[in-house]
């Protein structure tokens, strides 16, 4: 999976989402992204992600002070294992 690039250079946004964007298909996105206000480069390809899909579900595994995105926003506080079980049940329904 893709997590940014090492020299701190923006990636190519348009390019990034439309590969995930292929990738998925018509099947539903879950878009899980940590700390996403301190990074210009995620929240680009979270925006262009979110206005392509509006239905995209967002995951914030860190700090949330970014303004909610996504037809679902679920902010866990934390990356531990159990906050993104925690994320999963809220989204399938069922407990882990």
């Amino acid at each position: 999976s893709y997590s940014g690039p090492a020299d701190g250079a923006r990636p190519e946004t348009a390019e990034l989402v439309g590969r995930v964007l292929g990738e998925a298909g018509e099947r539903p996105l879950v878009a899980v992204v940590r700390d996403v206000h301190r990074h210009v480069w995620m929240e680009e390809a979270l925006d262009a992600l979110v206005a392509a899909r509006p239905g995209t579900i967002v995951v914030e595994m860190g700090v949330n002070e970014a303004e909610p995105r996504g037809a679902l926003h679920i902010a866990t506080h934390g990356a531990a294992r159990v906050c993104g079980e925690a994320a999963a049940e809220v989204i399938t329904g069922r407990r882990a």
